[in-house]
């Protein structure tokens, strides 16, 4: 034979707004056995009113902890991620700061260096241009030289009294040397 036991009234909704009703907990020689079959030898695995409304209790409670704790946890999740993603942002705005200033220092090296490069070209053309200045004026030279160099050895070959050290002689001389 079986006894049906009424439900006791427990309002859920109390452990949400963490009102919990305490009531004293069940005496393990408090506990009765409710027999089950005719028999009614030894225990029965049904509970008693009483076990299963502390049992129930204790479910409750531990999930009200569950429940603060998972908040609790959800709480600090939320902060952490708040504060992390303010040092993300803050992280990242130095970098692109940082990013910012070697962008314009070597945007400044290269045009620094695109007007040495202009500079170098403009010299070397200036160079070259001298350099075939001067090669026009060697070519230039070279007839008078080599007429002087011809005008000296027609002097140096010309008999004893007729060698003569003249102002002629001293300026082809120069021309020469």
């Amino acid at each position: 034979m079986s006894i049906t036991v009424p439900r006791p009234h427990f309002d859920s909704r109390a452990v949400a707004h963490r009102v919990l009703r305490t009531d004293p907990p069940v005496q393990p020689n408090d506990l009765q056995l409710v027999p089950d079959s005719a028999a009614g030898v030894g225990r029965s695995p049904k509970y008693s009113p009483a076990e299963w409304f502390s049992n129930y209790q204790t479910i409750l409670v531990r999930a009200g902890a569950d429940n603060l704790e998972a908040e609790s946890i959800q709480q600090l999740s939320r902060t952490l991620n708040r504060d992390s993603e303010g040092v993300t942002l803050q992280t990242q705005a130095e970098g692109t700061r940082l990013l910012g200033e070697r962008l314009q220092e070597i945007h400044h090296w290269r045009s620094e260096l695109l007007r040495h490069i202009e500079q170098l070209q403009a010299d070397m053309e200036a160079l070259q241009a001298a350099r075939t200045r001067l090669e026009r004026a060697l070519e230039a030279t070279d007839t008078p030289y080599a007429i002087a160099t011809d005008n000296l050895n027609c002097r140096a070959r010309r008999p004893g009294p007729d060698l003569v050290q003249d102002s002629v002689e001293e300026e082809l001389l120069k021309v020469c040397f």
